[in-house]
């Protein structure tokens, strides 16, 4: 299938020749990859019934490639237009939803304290953000190199790695400094302050003045949202 743009990822049950159950994994405007149970011979033509968007599509299909692992490459020989239109449609659809996932923003939210995540978290995801919570330094770091942030709301005083620390390694990481930091903390002097900022933060909030809601609205203006 050479339109690799146009093809969806995917487990659709699929009859063969009427009595071989599979299932799609892979499905294009040209052909699709199988997995079953049986192996195909390469050149056959089979006889293929699956379901997209509630309608039923039957059509033959040619045994183009038998990749181990991956599946069996079938192109469709005679797909009706209007079959093709259903296959076209679903596509349209499914890429729209994928669009739509990889556009939500991803926030990191660092904070020992489970009540405090909690309540910040929610209103977070109120607001369309995905939201992977660690209740540690050593928690945070490990998300930082296991996930691409789009920000990183954090805590300072937290036993082991305190955030300042965080923003540390942050800071000499080239992959991780760009990340915009918003320190959430409980204390409010002058000097963690004026060390946070130096150390790369974008924002220092207090906890006592920073309501779930005024949380989401700082995160949204600075990602733009």
């Amino acid at each position: 299938m050479d339109n690799p743009e146009k093809h969806i990822l995917l487990k659709k049950e699929v009859i063969i020749n009427d009595i071989i159950k599979g299932y799609i994994s892979d499905i294009s405007e040209i052909g699709m990859y199988i997995h079953a149970q049986v192996e195909f011979l390469p050149a056959a033509i089979l006889d293929l019934s699956f379901t997209i968007n509630e309608n039923q599509i039957k059509v033959k299909g040619f045994v183009q490639h038998i990749q181990p692992g991956v599946g069996t490459e079938i192109i469709f020989l005679n797909l009706l237009q209007d079959d093709l239109s259903h296959i076209k449609k679903f596509l349209h659809l499914q890429s729209a939803q994928l669009e739509k996932k990889s556009a939500v923003k991803k926030i990191l939210l660092v904070d020992d304290n489970t009540q405090v995540r909690s309540a910040y978290r929610n209103k977070l995801l109120e607001g369309d953000f995905n939201v992977i919570e660690a209740q540690s330094g050593t928690e945070a770091f490990m998300r930082l190199q296991e996930t691409n942030f789009d920000l990183v709301v954090l805590d300072l005083w937290m036993e082991g790695i305190d955030g300042f620390k965080i923003l540390q390694l942050m800071k000499v990481n080239p992959v991780l400094k760009n990340i915009p930091v918003v320190i959430l903390s409980a204390r409010s002097t002058h000097a963690d302050l004026e060390k946070a900022i130096a150390l790369g933060a974008k924002d220092y909030l207090i906890k006592m003045t920073t309501t779930p809601l005024k949380l989401a609205e700082k995160v949204k203006k600075i990602l733009g949202d």
